[in-house]
């Protein structure tokens, strides 16, 4: 019976990947033209000239790299390998920020490490002026940690997409016409590897088998920039020049949808919504 569920969801995904497909592909660019490292600069080393970086976690720093600029929207993509062996309390991450204190807006994806009897999961949250408390959790249907895979997310005027290998798992809609909230500001793309015990239920991190090591691919960029964080005229939600605000990624189309449903059913273990179903931002 899994088996048949993993073959319905391959092919669901396949079938979603058709209307990204060619619109997603990155060109190659090497990861300096974009990013720059953050935080513990000993532990980032870029790798294959360019075209790949290792984010690592031991017992004096974690690290992490985060692009040059800011964008208002955009389709933003990394293909990630997380770290293996018994990664219990490590937290790997990609997001966006705008890096405004309290008031930030910010996209999560958070892996959260696990072991041979606790698989990966992967948190999303969404910030917007500095609130919070929107998380949803999935169980990975894959290990993470021998290959790589593509974690995507689409923002424009009217929803927020999380994808996960072309596989739609998180919708967020622009409520705002209804009482709802949505992030406006611009934000950078960051990555970063790190440890806390909040990710695992309050168990520490495995030191035996550190280091822990990310791996990241991809390094173009699909977004609209932005000059300090202010969208511009140029980053108007209207504007149609750029292929992620054209109507078609207003929704799910059919077969993302279905893929979605199958998802959320078979992999979703937490959601916010269920605390507060009246809220207009749980409406997907």
């Amino acid at each position: 019976m899994f088996y048949s569920y993993l073959s319905l969801l391959l092919l669901f995904s396949l079938l979603a990947s058709l209307q990204v497909k060619g619109a997603n592909e990155s060109k190659y660019v090497p990861f300096e033209q974009n990013y720059a490292p953050s935080w513990g600069n000993e532990n980032v080393r870029v790798l294959n000239q360019g075209s790949e970086v290792q984010l690592t976690l031991d017992q004096h720093s974690g690290s992490g790299f985060q692009s040059l600029q800011k964008y208002a929207s955009g389709w933003f993509s990394f293909s990630i390998k997380m770290p293996p062996k018994d990664s219990t309390a490590v937290i790997t991450t990609f997001y966006l920020s705008s890096n405004t204190g309290n008031s930030r807006d910010e996209i999560d994806l958070e892996f959260l490490g696990g072991n041979k009897d606790l698989p990966y999961i992967l948190q999303t949250n969404i910030y917007q002026n500095g609130q919070g408390g929107r998380e949803q959790r999935i169980s990975l249907w894959f290990d993470p940690t021998t290959d790589f895979h593509s974690y995507d997310l689409l923002w424009n005027e009217h929803q927020l997409v999380f994808f996960v290998d072309n596989t739609p798992i998180r919708v967020f809609k622009n409520t705002t016409s209804k009482g709802g909230h949505y992030p406006t500001l611009g934000m950078q793309i960051v990555a970063t590897i790190w440890t806390s015990p909040w990710a695992s239920n309050g168990t520490k991190v495995n030191w035996n088998d550190a280091p822990f090591e990310a791996h990241y691919r991809g390094f173009n960029i699909n977004g609209c920039q932005v000059q300090n964080g202010i969208s511009n005229q140029e980053c108007n939600w209207s504007n149609s020049n750029y292929w992620w605000n054209e109507k078609k990624f207003w929704s799910l189309n059919p077969s993302q949808q279905r893929a979605y449903n199958n998802v959320r059913s078979k992999y979703l273990n937490y959601d916010w919504c269920t605390k507060d179903k009246g809220n207009p931002e749980c409406q997907d």
